[in-house]
């Protein structure tokens, strides 16, 4: 028996284990990536859509819009109220950011998001004053996120009819 033959037969069998190990691992990694895209949006989208249950629900229709067009001029109780809401839908944006940064959605879902701040919710100076004084809690990324979404947002739209 020829032992640099066999040997020989061993490695290239043990080339191939390797081989088919990383292409089924390959297969499991990407597998696993389009498995927590999906469950990133679908978390975001049940965070969005409770949201906007609440916000749009009638008991807080009137307090959403006297907040949307001066936060200011809110009474503490109703101004804690406008607060939780807008936090609840803030941390959905911030959501939204970190999982795009993570490569867990696409720039598309981001360019969405801008989209929906831009034209419902940031051209309203009473959603802007709150974000000037909410903004310390959000990480930085957010925070500069949104600062250029406000920079880029027509200050005289008004997509809601509610000014």
């Amino acid at each position: 028996m020829n032992w640099e033959a066999t040997a020989a037969v061993a490695e290239l069998l043990a080339a191939v284990g390797v081989i088919v190990s990383l292409v089924y691992l390959a297969m499991q990694i990407r597998q696993n990536t389009r498995t927590e895209r999906a469950r990133a949006f679908q978390e975001i989208f049940s965070g969005s859509a409770s949201f906007a249950d609440q916000i749009f629900s009638p008991q807080n229709i009137d307090l959403i819009i006297s907040g949307m067009r001066d936060f200011k001029e809110l009474s503490g109780g109703d101004k804690l109220r406008f607060d939780n809401m807008m936090l609840g839908y803030f941390n959905a944006v911030e959501a939204t950011i970190f999982s795009r940064n993570a490569f867990l959605l696409g720039d598309e879902t981001l360019e969405n998001c801008a989209h929906l701040l831009q034209t419902r919710m940031l051209p309203y100076a009473g959603v802007r004053d709150w974000w000037d004084e909410a903004k310390a809690i959000f990480a930085p990324e957010t925070r500069a996120w949104i600062d250029q979404q406000i920079s880029e947002t027509d200050p005289n739209s008004d997509f809601l009819g509610i000014r």
